[in-house]
């Protein structure tokens, strides 16, 4: 995987997103469900505007002293009229330790801006899951990233479930939206699911207002008011999307 300059990222993506009205900021991205389209063709035209979509815009990977971008490669295609975030998806190389050095943080930075640089992206998430040891890692970057954009661009970020109910540093993260992924859980998460679905919610307050499910293990119950961004194993099509609501009240 070959680092890319930011202005062939920009292009790449502009390629990729097959809309051509450029979108405003947004402080307020709103309560329409949001479908996460990841690294595949996806034509997610037929929800129509009153679905959000989230587009994965590429990776970024950490390794050693070095970072690495990877652009969307597969088409995401979506209607002029429907409410788009630009995600992008960061790792650290776990065969490499890592340095985490001024100049890697700054590159890292640049990379998930330039990722995010699409004009038809209206808000934008970053998606990194971290070790404990590598919680300000995350921390650093969504700051640095949060400092760059507009200051009306709505920033979120995913969390595992587990931060958002037993640990407090989430408290620190200068984003607008934390969004706990309810799925893909260890032993812990059962019992979490049946918590919510009987009226509980996370212990930390800045996972109360939207939440992450899975097509394929959606949840008995939620707690009310809450943001819902869905995550599919599968390419999104009708059938699907018809499913899921049929499931979970959208």
């Amino acid at each position: 995987m070959a680092a890319r300059p930011l202005p062939y990222l920009a292009a790449i993506l502009a390629l990729l997103v097959a809309a051509a009205t450029p979108a405003q900021p947004t402080s307020n991205a709103g309560a329409k469900p949001i479908l996460w389209a990841w690294e595949r063709p996806e034509d997610l035209r037929f929800a129509g505007p009153s679905v959000a979509v989230g587009v994965l815009a590429g990776t970024v990977v950490l390794s050693g002293s070095k970072v690495y971008a990877q652009p969307r490669l597969q088409p995401a295609k979506v209607l002029d009229s429907q409410h788009v975030a630009g995600v992008v998806h960061v790792e650290i190389d776990r065969g490499e330790k890592l340095a985490w050095t001024t100049e890697q943080r700054a590159r890292t930075a640049a990379l998930v801006l330039g990722l995010l640089s699409n004009a038809r992206f209206a808000e934008a998430q970053i998606d990194f899951e971290v070790k404990a040891s590598q919680r300000q890692v995350l921390l650093d970057l969504v700051s640095d990233v949060r400092a760059a954009l507009p200051a009306a661009m709505h920033l979120s970020m995913t969390a595992l479930a587990s931060w958002c109910d037993t640990e407090t540093w989430l408290d620190g993260a200068p984003v607008d939206e934390v969004v706990p992924m309810l799925f893909r859980m260890g032993p812990a998460g059962a019992a979490l699911k049946r918590r919510l679905a009987e009226g509980g919610d996370f212990r930390s307050g800045r996972c109360r207002t939207s939440i992450g499910i899975a097509t394929d293990t959606p949840p008995e119950g939620l707690p009310p008011g809450r943001r819902l961004w869905l995550f599919n194993p599968h390419p999104w099509t009708d059938q699907e999307l018809a499913a899921i609501r049929a499931k979970v009240a959208l």
